[in-house]
Parts: structure tokens; sequence; C-alpha cells
């Protein structure tokens, strides 16, 4: 696959004092991204598209947000400048309604609530899910141009998105049970898988976002 791109558009990886932040700017720098990690409001608000990383606690990531002031900064570019943003992990998990994990509000972006795999499944299914698991494509995308159907990703994560409207899955997961990997609403799409550690078809993922 050429790794090369034309896109110009400037990536904001927000910094929010969680995430996997530098692998995914070495991806992006692999593909000719212009990017830059910032925790910075004005970076957020004058970015062409943002990503919203993370690995860690909901509520400790909910309440860094709003110690940086970041909270009206992604709600203005996202939800009045309709940027387009990408969340992975912890960062599509913030864009839910609640979290079980702290019992917190999220940035409720999406009618959906971040829930823990239930402990019944431990005995064939360790938590957190980590490792290799394979997607299915529930509908068409941008951002799954070239993503073959059951392609494997990478994933490390304990809650997953319990989503109200079916119409915002774009792939699924078995993993004991079926579970959201990725959706997409309007000009916000996450992904629970680590694109940047999911070699071709991950950079294949964050390709497609950047050329969007």
């Amino acid at each position: 696959m050429n790794l090369k791109t034309t896109a110009s558009a400037r990536i904001v990886i927000v910094d929010y004092h969680t995430g996997n932040l530098n692998s995914i700017k070495r991806t992006l720098d692999r593909i000719g991204s212009l990017s830059v990690i910032s925790s910075r409001i004005e970076d957020v608000i004058q970015a062409d598209k943002i990503i919203l990383p993370g690995v860690g606690h909901f509520a400790t990531a909910m309440a860094n947000l709003r110690k940086l002031g970041l909270l009206d900064a992604l709600n203005e570019a996202v939800l009045i400048k309709r940027k387009a943003i990408l969340g992975i992990c912890l960062g599509m998990e913030l864009m839910a309604l609640t979290s079980e994990e702290g019992d917190t509000p999220g940035l409720q972006w999406l009618d959906a609530q971040a829930v823990r795999f239930e402990i019944s499944m431990a005995a064939r299914h360790k938590v957190p899910h980590m490792g290799w698991n394979r997607i299915q494509i529930k509908k068409a995308s941008a951002l799954m141009k070239g993503v073959e159907e059951l392609s494997e990703f990478y994933f490390a994560h304990s809650y997953y998105l319990q989503i109200n409207d079916r119409t915002n899955l774009l792939n699924e997961t078995e993993y004991g049970i079926s579970f959201p990997s990725a959706v997409e609403h309007n000009n916000i799409f996450g992904v629970q898988y680590h694109p940047e550690k999911s070699h071709r078809s991950g950079v294949q993922v964050l390709k497609n976002f950047i050329e969007m």
C-alpha cells in the first residue's frame, strides 16, 4: 500500500493527559499528515480535523477535559463548526451520554452508554479484551474505504458502547457478545480498536479519515 497522501488538513491530536498520543502521531507522520499533539483550546477550535485518543479511566478523562477547558472547544469544533472527529478507544467511549466507569456523564454526542463487559464472560473471555479481533462492516462509509470485511484490528478495553441508535453502527465485533467496534454519526467517528497499532488495516482507517 502506498502510504503517501496528498492531504494537507491539519489534524489536532487532543492531549488531555491520557492516551497513546505519540504512536498515533508517528503513524500520521508516516502517511504524510500534518498533525500536532495539543491541549490548547485555540488549536482544537482551529483544527481541520480532530483525533480524540484515550487509554485510561472515563471519569478521570472527563475531569481532565473539563480542567483544561476543552469541553466548550470540542463542542464548538464538532457540533457547531461540524469538523470531523475520530475517537479512539476511550476517546470513542467519551462521546457517549454516560459511562458505568465512574458513573459520569460523557460528551453526549452519541445516543449511547459506555458499559463494562459482563463478569460472567470471564471464564472464556478475559476482561479487559486485549489482542487481535475481527470486525464486521455494517454500512458503507468513507472511513472503511479499502478495508476488507473481517479485517483484524488490535483491541485493549474493558468497556464498550451500548448504542441506542443502530443507524450509528459502523463496525461490529464478537467477544462473547456482539459489540459496536466503530460508530459513525454525521461528522463524528469512533473506533474501539487502536488503528495506530493495527498495521495495514489501521493505517488505511487513519488515511481514510485524513482524506475525507
